[in-house]
């Protein structure tokens, strides 16, 4: 019997650690991406005051790595029609509140003779309080004005990177987002 409550712990501790996955993929079926041998990014024009323009280029330099060694060469934009692809790239940040927690629970029955009334205990016990930062990343590529391409995955760290630490994050998510383009 403590074995068993023990693998049920276990088991708990590990299903409350796993991630589903966040990559989200879309593209125009009936478009042949060996055609395409240059890219641009579209100019940003969010004069929000969320606006962050050090994290669009840290975006934007991680999908010019990640395209440069698919053999895709940047041009300045110019136009819209003045690359084969035309990348825009967004990010959002919400803050997560992280309520990971395990719980025990405890209990003994009686009934009569039987045993079989119960009484149970149980408690939560919080992992982390604290809040995460959720950061969304979006790349959508278009040809000659029409939208043939669009990838978005996320990454959840605290709110206290290093810059070190931001680039790494961001990069790996490109990577992942990249990493079967072109379809």
């Amino acid at each position: 019997m403590k074995k068993l409550i023990t693998l049920c712990i276990l088991f708990c501790l590990l299903s409350a650690c796993s991630n589903k996955p966040t990559i989200h993929i879309d593209f125009n079926k009936d478009t042949n991406f060996q055609l395409f041998s240059s890219y641009q990014f579209t100019p940003q024009v969010n004069n929000s005051l969320d606006a962050n323009p050090i994290m669009i280029n840290r975006i934007q330099s991680a999908v010019e790595v990640a395209l440069a060694s698919k053999g895709l060469k940047k041009q300045t934009f110019v136009d819209m029609d003045s690359a084969d692809l035309t990348i825009d790239v967004n990010f959002s940040q919400k803050e997560k509140e992280n309520n990971s927690s395990f719980s025990i629970g405890l209990g003994t029955s009686r009934m009569g003779s039987n045993s079989r009334g119960s009484v149970g205990v149980s408690t939560s016990v919080p992992i982390n309080s604290e809040a995460d930062i959720m950061t969304k990343i979006v790349i959508d590529m278009s040809n000659t004005k029409q939208a043939i391409w669009h990838g978005s995955d996320s990454y959840e760290a605290t709110g206290n990177l290093s810059m070190e630490e931001k680039d790494k994050a961001v990069t790996a998510t490109v990577n992942r987002l990249l990493a079967s383009f072109p379809p």
